[in-house]
């Protein structure tokens, strides 16, 4: 995925800060079962959990008592006819299928950390890891330990469990806890969700939508944006909660906060936006009156959706927290192919049952809402026209997707995981200039 795009601002500017119960068990049923048999995967737990119209069994990982990051195994079955759907998995094959001898316990973990301790966990970490950039890659098992300093900051400390060696810090998940802002740290402000805001711009951008990103914004920057009829998505990821977000950063050092009676006040002379991202750790626990969830939708539920995280710091969102930016590739990408927002969602928590499991993420609005993509699918070459050098792009791009699919590879115009005929089909009917 090209990350660099050029910014603009033409008159449908996006613009993007920086800033379910669902049923749970742990059960397999005899032909769940036996579809795992088929793929090997009978010796291994899964639990189940309701989605939509979807039944999903998950497998995290584990060497010992260490969680291996972002391996997993998913089945997604049709919750009435119990039909396999799709099978998802990640799997490092350069492990060993036992945990070595540890060098330090959790307790001598613990005391190599100052503050209070929140909670510890054993990661064998990701080389793909989003969220504990280790410098290098490390095979080892590492205590990844949890913790407040005396700044009152989320301090996330890695340290390899074999050598003992202090690694580094991890990406904080933004909290409620300790009303900070779109910066990680203050006195002196540093860090952001770089990562994630430049994900969402590109996703964004690809659906139609020019995307400005702004880092640490000042309260009136938002006020400007939320004040604009032109600006119908929104994305913040910042420390906060339900009803504020530390949004800017003062003379280098200090929060500035933004508040959802302001966002009320603000947003009062203005249409609703119809898609509204909030990232903060709390910020979809409540979603009523006087929340962002409530007043970026006007209080409507037609035509206006908003997701995002809840208890994203707390312990049962920690494997969450490290899948983030695949659970929202996984949201954007299926909004992209047309999916109303709650479908999408959905999808996303089914591809990514660990959000799901601990209610990681929320969904308010419309439920039958989908996006307005200022795009033109069939458009393969990018030439703003629907012809045959399209036909020869299909052509190209012929046969299965790759591995997951969902979501689904260029060309597959109609949704089923390979290039073929009916896409092309599907190309026929949409002959001529963009629109």
């Amino acid at each position: 995925m090209d990350m660099q795009m050029k910014i603009t601002r033409p008159a449908n500017l996006l613009w993007l800060l920086t800033l379910l119960s669902i049923g749970f068990c742990e059960v397999t049923t005899a032909d769940s079962m036996s579809l795992m048999q088929q793929h090997g995967d009978h010796d291994k737990h899964f639990e189940e959990i309701d989605i939509g119209h979807m039944r999903v069994y998950y497998h995290q990982r584990m060497i010992g008592t260490a969680i291996v990051e972002k391996d997993y195994i998913v089945y997604q079955l049709d919750g009435v006819t119990k039909d396999l759907l799709a099978r998802k998995s990640h799997w490092r094959k350069d492990l060993p299928d036992v945990l070595p001898e540890l060098s330090i316990s959790q307790e001598q973990a613990e005391a190599m950390v100052t503050g209070e301790i929140l909670f510890v966990d054993l990661i064998i970490i990701s080389p793909d890891s989003d969220v504990f950039p280790v410098g290098s890659t490390t095979d080892n098992p590492c205590w990844v330990v949890r913790s407040i300093n005396k700044q009152g900051d989320y301090i996330v400390t890695i340290i390899d469990a074999i050598t003992e060696e202090h690694l580094g810090r991890g990406v904080p998940p933004p909290s409620a806890a300790f009303s900070l802002t779109g910066p990680w740290y203050f006195n002196p402000c540093s860090g952001s969700w770089y990562a994630w805001s430049e994900h969402a711009q590109w996703w964004f951008n690809e659906m139609g939508y020019p995307t400005e990103e702004i880092e640490w914004p000042t309260e009136a920057m938002i006020q400007s944006h939320v004040q604009s009829n032109e600006i119908k998505l929104f994305y913040e990821l910042a420390h906060g909660g339900s009803t504020s977000f530390a949004s800017g950063c003062l003379d280098g050092s200090n929060a500035e906060y933004t508040y959802a009676y302001e966002i009320e006040a603000w947003i009062a002379g203005y249409e609703k936006k119809p898609f509204t991202f909030i990232g903060s750790c709390g910020g979809m626990c409540s979603t009523g009156p006087g929340t962002f969830a409530y007043e970026f939708r006007k209080g409507s539920n037609i035509n206006s959706t908003v997701v995002g995280y809840c208890g994203m710091a707390e312990q049962q969102c920690a494997t969450c927290w490290t899948l983030s930016i695949d659970w929202q590739d996984a949201l954007f990408s299926y909004m992209s192919l047309g999916y109303t927002v709650k479908d999408a969602f959905e999808q996303a928590n089914a591809d990514y049952p660990a959000c799901a499991s601990g209610n990681c993420m929320r969904f308010a609005g419309d439920e039958n809402y989908v996006l307005d993509l200022l795009t033109c699918p069939a458009d393969l070459t990018g030439d703003d026209q629907v012809n045959i050098d399209d036909i020869f792009a299909a052509l190209g791009l012929w046969g299965d997707c790759d591995d997951p699919c969902p979501p689904y590879c260029a060309g597959d115009m109609t949704k089923d995981c390979t290039v073929n005929i009916d896409d092309i089909f599907s190309i026929l009917g949409q002959w001529g200039p963009c629109e």
